[in-house]
């Protein structure tokens, strides 16, 4: 492996250095190991949630089925990160998307305070808290059970609830989820705003594309 000259520079520990849009840095006086959402990640992050704010071509409803996802992913891609403080709390955004629905004639301020919770949906972090493997595990194991329970750990919020309460099984098929196969939560009446737990179901992903195929052939 040859080591590209540009791509490559020497830094030091507490100047840290990014990559894959993570900021890793020792910290100063206590050698503590740190990791942050990069800045240029933040920025891509915030310039994408602007555009759906901003965007006067959707409702307050579009923007909140918009923005949801967007913010979720951003934030379970950063849940072991430190995540503290007002800038990854992401308040500034909270308060301008809040005003932006208060300008809708149709919506008053307890819905735009409601909406904007379900625009920004929160997930708990814990830095460096990564899942770790038993010393005495393999992939190659057999143990089904195991390798289950411990890709469900990676997940959280609630699709981590949901996988609790269906034992680690795809509510579709009813197989254990297995490395490699994603899991994604399908709403069962088909409305992608109504987060209650019995509205949630833990399927493979390869079930919820089955699912949604076989509701558009008989539609």
């Amino acid at each position: 492996m040859n080591v590209s000259q540009k791509k490559t520079k020497v830094t030091a520990s507490t100047d840290g250095f990014d990559f894959l849009g993570w900021h890793f840095y020792v910290q100063k006086g206590n050698g503590k190991f740190r990791s942050t959402p990069s800045v240029d990640n933040f920025k891509a992050f915030r310039r994408k949630v602007k555009h759906i704010v901003n965007n006067s071509n959707y409702g307050a409803k579009t923007k909140v089925s918009k923005l949801s996802p967007v913010v979720r992913g951003w934030r379970n891609y950063h849940k072991y990160c430190k995540m503290d403080g007002s800038r990854f709390s992401l308040w500034s955004l909270n308060h301008r998307t809040f005003k932006v629905f208060l300008k809708q004639k149709t919506i008053n301020r307890h819905q735009a305070e409601k909406m904007v919770k379900i625009a920004f949906p929160s997930v708990k972090y814990s830095e460096n808290r990564f899942v770790n493997v038993k010393g005495n595990k393999s992939p190659f194991d057999g143990d089904i059970n195991y390798w289950s329970k411990r890709n469900s750990v990676l997940y959280d919020g609630a699709t981590a609830k949901t996988l609790r309460k269906q034992s680690h099984s795809c509510g579709h098929c009813g197989l254990k989820f297995l490395e490699g196969e994603k899991v994604e939560l399908h709403h069962i009446d088909g409305n992608h705003s109504n987060w209650e737990a019995k509205n949630l179901l833990a399927i493979h992903r390869s079930c919820h594309h089955y699912v949604h195929m076989s509701k558009s052939r008989k539609d």
